[in-house]
């Protein structure tokens, strides 16, 4: 099929020659389709344009208080993305409820485990609006937290043109790096976790909590002590001990320990 008072026209199914001043160029078909799947659509443009806007807002509130920057989490993302998709689904704006669940129940289902997390949420047409929301005393209180360490931001338009933003923020003072469960294949098998990660802190003490379905009885209450570049490695034995493991991680603050990490393994 050819078009002579066209830019360009098709010779065969798999190529297009775009025609130019002196010449065509031959440009396989794939190549063009592979280019319209890749470029984002008028909505996906604005939503990335507020998430891009939004966080470089919440960094530049942050440094004029003179309170560390937040760094941007791809798992954190995906939490706060689900989380709008679902407030959309039930038409709800809240950070927390028994339809949407609470923040350390998304982001445990994200695999993280972080225990201290402030939600912010908004609905508005646009940017400017959005925006006016997050400056109330109340999503300012949260946004500007000096512990906050880490973010992810998420963003869906409904089908009247509102659009529906979370910002999920954690303290994360340890990140865990792996796991390891290991078991002597013997008549007494003897049980065993290493974990592996890095943390800033100085001090980290990490305690078996909710032990009584464990049996035998096992008492975990051990004071990791990172390098001097943060990473740690720590071996706990639990003998024959079989149950439902909650492991509670504490780092040293403010003269205490503050709980920042949970999560449960079962053996």
């Amino acid at each position: 099929m050819t078009n002579t008072g066209s830019q360009y026209y098709v010779r065969d199914k798999m190529l297009i020659f775009i025609k130019t001043r002196k010449r065509y160029l031959r440009v396989p078909l794939l190549f063009i389709l592979f280019y319209l799947y890749v470029t984002p659509c008028g909505g996906q443009q604005i939503t990335e344009n507020i998430i891009d806007t939004t966080s470089t807002w919440i960094n530049q509130c942050r440094t004029q208080k003179d309170i560390e920057t937040l760094i941007i989490d791809q798992k954190l993302n995906s939490v706060a993305a689900s989380h709008s998709m679902k407030m959309v689904e039930l038409d709800m704006l809240s950070d927390s409820s028994k339809e949407l669940g609470t923040p350390f129940e998304r982001i445990k289902s994200a695999g993280l485990t972080d225990i201290n997390n402030l939600v912010v949420v908004s609905k508005a047409k646009n940017i400017d609006l959005l925006q006016n929301q997050l400056e109330s005393p109340e999503n300012l209180l949260k946004i500007l937290s000096p512990e906050m360490t880490h973010m992810g931001i998420g963003v869906k338009q409904d089908s009247a043109g509102e659009f529906w933003l979370t910002i999920h923020m954690s303290e994360r003072a340890i990140t865990f790096a792996e796991f390891i469960l290991s078991q002597s294949y013997t008549e007494d098998a003897q049980r065993s976790i290493t974990i592996k990660g890095n943390s800033l802190s100085k001090r980290i003490k990490v305690i078996l909590a909710s032990t009584e379905t464990l049996y035998p009885k096992v008492d975990v209450d051990q004071i990791i002590l990172p390098q001097p570049n943060g990473d740690f490695e720590i071996t706990l034995n639990f003998g024959e001990a079989t149950g439902s493991f909650d492991f509670e991680f504490y780092v040293e603050k403010d003269g205490g320990y503050k709980l920042m990490n949970f999560f449960n393994i079962s053996i």
